[in-house]
Formats: C-alpha cells, sequence, structure tokens
C-alpha cells in the first residue's frame, strides 16, 4: 500500500484567498495517509493571484485555458476537474473544492475505502456535519435531499450526498466512468455513470464549514439544479425504461392477444370491440420499436448502457417477424382473391390485417438494427 500514489485534485476559479489554505490541508492528509502523493491545482481561468500561490507552494499548476484554448475552454467545475484528473500520476485520486468548506484532512477515510476494494468514495456532508450558515438552506433541507433522492431511485445506489465536492476513485475507474460533463453535474454524473457500470461505489463522514474568506458562491442553485436534473432524466432512461419496456409488453401482450382471439365481446354490459384492438396493437407496436431504438443506442453509445440493456446475447429476428407478417398479408389477399374480391369477413379481416401490421412494422425496425450492427464492424467507434 505505501508504494501507492495520490493525487489531490483542487479545481481552482479565483481563490486567491483559500487556495494555499486548501493546499496545505492536502499536504497534511496525505502524510496522514502514508502514501506518497501529489498536489494538482486545476485553474480554470483565475484572474486573480490563485495560480502564483499554488506556484510557490511547490504544487503542480495545471491551466485549462492552455489544454483547451482559450476561445474553447468550457470553464466550468467539470472541465477543471477533468483536466486536473488526466494530468493526475497517482492511481488513488482525491477531489476537492478550493474555497476551504472541505477537510482535506479527511483523505485517509477516502483511501482505506479505495483501499478496501471501492472503486469511487463519496462524501456525506450530512452525516459528518453542516456547519450553520455553511450551506443556503432551500439547498440543505430541499434541493440536495430531493435531487438525491431521485437517485437513489433512479439509479438503485446508497449514496444520500450526490452533490458533495470531496470524493475519491481510482484512475482505472475514472476512465472507465468517460465523464462528459463539463459544470457543476459532473459530480451527478460521475455517481450515475459508477451505477450504471456496476462499479462499487461507498460513502464516508465528511464535514462542511464556512469558508475562512467566504464568497459569491460559483454555484447557480436553479441553473444548476436543473442541469442535474436533466442529466439524471437522460441517464435513467437506460436504467428504467429498459426495465419498463419488459413489464408493459408482459402486461399488454396477453390482453392484445385475447382480443385478436374473442373480440368482438361484453364484460356485463361494456362492449369490448375492436376500438380496444387498435388501442392495445399501438401500445404493444410502440414499446417494440421503442425496445428495439434502445438495443440500437447500445451499439452507438458507451459501454455502460450495454451493460444495463444485456444485448451482449441479443438475437435479432426482424427478418423472422418481417417474413410471418408479410405471409398473413398474403393469406389476408388470397382469402379476398378467393371470395372474388368482394365482400369479406371483417371480424377475421380486422384481426389479421392488425396482426401483420404489428410483425411487419416490428420487423423492419430490427432488420434495420441488423444493417447498423453490421455497419458498425466495418466503420468502428475510435
Amino acid at each position: 500500500m505505501k508504494d501507492l500514489t495520490i493525487s489531490v485534485v483542487i479545481p481552482c476559479l479565483n481563490e486567491e484567498n483559500t487556495i494555499g489554505y486548501c493546499i496545505e490541508k492536502a499536504i497534511m492528509g496525505i502524510k496522514s495517509s502514508g502514501l506518497k502523493g501529489e498536489i494538482i491545482v486545476s485553474d480554470n481561468g483565475s484572474d486573480d493571484n490563485s495560480i502564483e500561490i499554488a506556484s510557490e507552494a511547490g504544487v503542480v499548476v495545471i491551466k485549462t485555458d492552455e489544454i483547451y484554448g482559450p476561445k474553447n475552454n468550457p470553464r466550468g467545475y467539470g472541465s477543471g476537474l477533468n483536466a486536473g484528473i488526466n494530468a493526475a500520476n497517482g492511481e488513488y485520486i482525491i477531489m476537492g473544492d478550493s474555497d476551504s468548506t472541505y477537510d482535506f484532512e479527511d483523505i485517509p477515510k477516502f483511501v482505506e475505502e479505495l483501499s478496501n476494494g471501492s472503486d469511487l468514495v463519496v462524501g456525506n456532508r450530512f452525516s459528518g456535519g453542516i456547519e450553520n450558515g455553511a450551506m443556503p438552506f432551500l439547498n440543505r433541507y430541499l434541493g440536495n435531499p430531493f435531487l438525491s433522492y431521485i437517485a437513489r431511485k433512479l439509479f438503485n445506489s446508497k449514496i444520500r450526498d450526490f452533490n458533495c465536492g470531496i470524493r475519491a476513485f481510482t484512475k482505472k475507474a475514472y476512465k472507465k466512468m468517460d465523464l462528459k460533463s463539463t459544470g457543476m453535474e459532473f459530480a451527478t454524473e460521475m455517481i450515475a455513470k459508477a451505477s450504471l457500470l456496476n462499479l462499487n461505489v461507498s460513502e464516508v463522514p465528511t464535514t462542511l464549514s464556512i469558508s475562512i474568506s467566504p464568497r459569491t458562491p460559483h454555484l447557480k442553485p436553479f441553473r444548476d439544479g436543473f442541469r442535474v436534473l436533466s442529466l439524471l432524466i437522460a441517464y435513467s432512461f437506460i436504467a428504467l425504461f429498459n426495465k419498463s419496456f419488459n413489464i408493459i409488453l408482459s402486461i399488454f401482450v396477453p390482453i392484445y392477444l385475447t382480443l385478436i382471439l374473442f373480440a368482438p365481446f361484453k364484460i356485463k354490459e361494456i362492449e369490448i370491440s375492436f376500438g380496444a384492438l387498435s388501442v392495445f396493437q399501438n401500445i404493444v407496436l410502440i414499446t417494440l420499436i421503442l425496445k428495439s431504438m434502445l438495443k440500437i443506442t447500445s451499439k452507438l453509445f458507451p459501454e455502460f448502457i450495454e451493460n444495463n440493456t444485456n444485448t451482449n446475447k441479443d438475437r435479432n429476428f426482424g427478418l423472422v417477424f418481417l417474413s410471418i407478417g408479410i405471409s398473413l398479408y398474403l393469406i389476408e389477399f388470397f382469402y379476398w382473391s378467393s371470395l372474388g374480391f368482394g365482400a369479406i369477413n371483417q371480424i377475421f379481416n380486422l384481426k389479421v390485417l392488425s396482426l401483420a401490421s404489428v410483425f411487419v412494422t416490428y420487423g423492419i425496425f430490427e432488420s434495420f438494427r441488423i444493417f447498423i450492427v453490421i455497419s458498425l464492424k466495418y466503420f468502428p467507434k475510435n
């Protein structure tokens, strides 16, 4: 364990009054962990003395403007962290804010969890203690608990403080997560992807204190809260709806088949006719199409989607479904021709056409998916 190294990554934007304090605390935390380590300050375009103070302290300073280019630098919380983490040499990476609100002397707690097998360790400010006035009232009692609750339910996670700014992870896990967010939602994306990838995620108590030099927070509660919520909705599609498709089909396919066999019929005084058949046909068909589209995205998007859609053993029966549908259309045509293209049994006609439409439409989508999969073999992702 003593041969392992850790990297403490501190994003910074105009923190000349606190960056030196955070560096001192990080040095103490590294020493307490018993590991060799480095401190990286990732500066996101400061125009005060933050860079000079960090350089004089002897730590590594990364300037995001030089990495992304002044015109292309998104200058967000996530982009600053990503630049620093990519420059890190440690196997264990600790990230924490530079406003002195987090205690870097907690580093040993995080390192211990990582050494015990965790891929990602998140601080929990609610269990560790929040100093009065350190977190705005709405954030503490409404915004943070609400978003964390939604995230726990969507991703089946036990983490109770999704937005805590101090956390630790292995470099291997970070590369696997391949985070894309550039703003404050970066922290939430980390836990969401870790959950979808089935990484080992744990949490430790940590504290949140009033800054030694209070300033206007970079966090914009409504804007950043909306970004976090949007991210949760986007990622939950994979975690939630794939399972929902199967549940929907297990409920509505039997109802649809019952209508095919027995409609029209009465339940007491209620007439169940072909309008109901049309409704349930559309529900089944739309669900099958969405399920097929989800399988297509599993070949176009990152690895974690494949892990959650179970497409590695997926088989495609698109041509079979298409053949069955066309056959039903032909049966209907020959039946009609046998009657001299005259009057036809409408009950039989509507039921056969309904089944044929489902098979043909779903078969077309699944057949299209075959061509996508084959094309990706010849034009693989970079």
